[in-house]
């Protein structure tokens, strides 16, 4: 028998998709506000053998007792009944991914992050979360978000969540993971929070199982999965969307990363080669992995950018954080290593380690970026899964 996991603020699914691919799990609950995107998620949950129940819209608009009273067709409604509840609430208010470049006295250039938005209604989400966490009473708990969710208001969410769980008999603990630590090709860095009841005997965060080699010292790590790892073996992208093709299109590669994404029955759709503007083609060509848009000549730089915009990702290294815009050159470090294009939507797919069998039900380039760039690594959400499914075992 399967552990079951309601997933809320589910996006596309790359949380619970994690889950699942653990075959340890069963999801019966998605929730998001966009509707195309629990289309995304129900239809890949299916291909695993979950068939969850789907609501989406503003969660605000739908009590929790309500929403809970959803999962009564699993017999999962009455307290303690449901194994896990994950959830990561939008994360827009705590986030400070743009740095703004000024010009210090000396003259010279410096990059400042955006203050974290105390007052964005969205910062609140968690609350309800925290609501259905009581209703429910599951039997463990986890919470993802960006870093910045702990330092919120001087830390002050962070505690207010242990505080919320510890009345209501959990355990608590947190931590920053990076996903290169874990075989995900990027440096993406994120907050998660794990709870469980009383009589489970605690959970263990997981070991780093990559890392990178230190001279003269012999590690049990696994190398760094770069982007050469990740993307080099796709077939070459096409102009328009050529849909599922013959395996036998894949490149030859020695990556165990690439292969274990893989499809053994076809290559994968969102594999798609944008052609950038002039003045954005200019830029990409005059860049070099490593370089940041302050590297380009003046008559090249934009008066207002992102940090590291127009960059390109590096064939031997991870890539820097696949974000919601991760379809667009001119929001970060989404240029191809070589060729003068960005990154097709199925790169940035591998880079955040959905697999070849994973379908973006979307016809629109920017949703699926949004659906891409918003979830949880399904990579990283194993590990954490594979942690608690011992934790419940016992």
């Amino acid at each position: 028998m399967r552990f079951t996991v309601a997933d809320v603020f589910a996006g596309c699914g790359g949380l619970s998709y994690g889950f699942v691919r653990t075959g340890l799990f069963d999801v019966v609950l998605g929730t998001d506000i966009d509707e195309r995107a629990l289309e995304t998620f129900a239809h890949n949950h299916a291909k695993h053998g979950s068939n969850p129940i789907t609501v989406s819209g503003d969660i605000r608009s739908i009590a929790p007792s309500a929403l809970a009273k959803k999962l009564s067709v699993f017999g999962l409604d009455e307290r303690g009944t449901l194994d896990v509840l994950v959830g990561g609430p939008p994360c827009e208010g705590f986030s400070q991914n743009r740095r703004h470049e000024v010009i210090l006295p000396s003259g010279e250039r410096a990059f400042i992050r955006n203050p974290l938005d105390n007052d964005d209604a969205r910062n609140d989400l968690f609350r309800y979360f925290l609501a259905l966490v009581d209703i429910l009473r599951p039997r463990m708990v986890l919470i993802e978000n960006v870093p910045q969710m702990i330092s919120s208001r001087k830390g002050a969410t962070v505690r207010e969540i242990e505080r919320t769980l510890a009345m209501i008999g959990y355990q608590t603990e947190w931590k920053i993971l990076i996903a290169t630590d874990y075989g995900v090709p990027q440096i993406r860095r994120r907050a998660f929070v794990v709870a469980w009841q009383k009589g489970i005997k605690g959970f263990t965060w997981p070991e780093p199982t990559h890392g990178k080699e230190k001279p003269g010292v012999k590690s049990a790590l696994l190398p760094i999965v770069t982007v050469r790892d990740a993307i080099a073996d796709l077939p070459p992208a096409g102009k328009t969307e050529r849909g599922r093709g013959n395996v036998a299109r894949y490149r030859k590669t020695n990556s165990a990363y690439a292969k274990s994404m893989q499809s053994n029955i076809a290559t994968p759709m969102n594999h798609v080669a944008r052609t950038p503007g002039e003045m954005v083609l200019r830029r990409l060509r005059a860049m070099r992995p490593g370089m940041i848009t302050a590297d380009l000549p003046p008559e090249l730089r934009p008066k207002s950018h992102y940090y590291n915009c127009y960059g390109r990702l590096a064939w031997d290294a991870p890539a820097k954080t696949i974000t919601k815009s991760c379809n667009y050159l001119g929001s970060g470090c989404f240029g191809h290593p070589e060729e003068d294009r960005g990154i097709t939507m199925r790169e940035a797919a591998r880079l955040q380690s959905f697999d070849d069998d994973f379908d973006f039900l979307s016809g629109s380039e920017p949703h699926v970026a949004k659906m891409v760039g918003s979830a949880v690594p399904p990579l990283l959400a194993s590990v954490l899964a594979e942690q608690i499914a011992k934790a419940l075992d016992s």
